[in-house]
């Protein structure tokens, strides 16, 4: 009697989890700085300096005054950001030198000057790296030594300010951080590390790349990867559109989930409506997709369900912020 139980109860677990299948698809965020769409050609302006991004020498670190680090981490920033605007395949960045003459009076780019000369260049827009602030791995030392840690880590913030020639609209102090790993081995010393002038060079470079990308990577709509699941039986409809989730033809897939919108059965129902927000966000319909995701909970009240409800509620909530801060600039 309890063989025959068990068997009964797996073939349930069986059939519960092959109505469900897994797979990862892209889901298209917006620029953190929404630029005009016709703005392509960008020019990247390094004006990080020793006045503006000052390091404070470190003690432990004999040479620490020779490199100031913020400054060579702007040098590599410029590289990641052109990296990144390659890889946007709609843009493209140059390196726009600056001296003197582009300043105004109170020190600060002058953009009536520089856009005289964008157009001259065929520049859309701009993107001038403002200041970096990096916080040295040494504090952390000791305690990374007590805990057997083999890697320091170099923290660094960029800070950038964009201006849009064709409308004159700037949007100022956008910031990004990233972490650069140092990592170590057997005696090895940090301290010893950072002493020696190259290698600190090369650390404070590699995270200036990531910086630079990062930024670089804020100005245009950016696909990521997510995880997501969905079900693939319950009703004829369920069944039909799940080849067509599973490629990504959101709009035939949806179209053919509606037809079982209002099933009979509340849960198969629950199963249509939850692959129709799957369906949605796919098309970047972010609030239709919260809507079916919120009757699937309601009408299913299922973990998965109310767990991809949080989901959706969450990246909506990411973009408002985005929304309101760019509504702020």
């Amino acid at each position: 009697m309890r063989t025959l139980l068990l068997l009964v109860v797996s073939g349930l677990l069986l059939t519960v989890s092959s109505c469900k299948n897994s797979y990862r698809i892209t889901v298209k965020e917006p620029a953190v700085i929404p630029l005009p769409s016709e703005t392509k050609v960008i020019g990247v302006i390094n004006n990080v300096t020793d006045v503006n991004s000052p390091q404070k020498p470190i003690a432990a670190i004999l040479n620490s005054a020779e490199l100031n680090g913020n400054v060579a981490a702007a040098e590599r920033a410029v590289d990641g950001m052109l990296r990144a605007l390659t890889n946007s395949r709609d843009m493209r960045g140059e390196i726009f030198e600056i001296d003197s003459t582009h300043f105004d009076a109170s020190g600060e780019l002058n953009w009536t000057i520089l856009d005289s000369l964008a157009e001259e260049r065929g520049i859309d827009g701009f993107v001038e790296l403002n200041e970096i602030r990096t916080v040295s791995p040494v504090g952390g030392t000791l305690l990374a030594s007590a805990t057997g840690q083999t890697r320091s880590r170099l923290k660094g913030t960029v800070f950038i300010n964009v201006h849009v020639v064709a409308t004159g609209e700037n949007f100022e102090r956008f910031s990004a951080t990233r972490t650069y790993n140092i990592p170590t081995s057997g005696s090895t010393n940090i301290i010893d590390l950072l002493n020696d002038l190259q290698r600190r060079r090369e650390f404070y470079r590699a995270l200036g790349f990531q910086l630079g990308f990062e930024v670089g990577s804020m100005i245009y709509p950016n696909w990521v990867w997510v995880g997501r699941k969905y079900f693939t039986r319950g009703t004829p409809a369920v069944k039909n559109a799940r080849h067509m989730l599973r490629e990504g033809n959101w709009d035939l897939a949806e179209r053919t989930l509606l037809q079982d919108e209002e099933y009979h059965k509340r849960g198969k129902r629950a199963r249509v409506l939850f692959n129709l927000a799957l369906a949605n966000e796919g098309q970047g319909e972010l609030d239709n997709a919260i809507l079916y995701a919120e009757r699937a909970a309601a009408e299913g009240g299922s973990k998965l369900a109310n767990e991809y409800l949080m989901i959706l509620q969450d990246r909506k909530r990411q973009l408002d912020l985005i929304e309101e801060r760019n509504a702020a600039h």
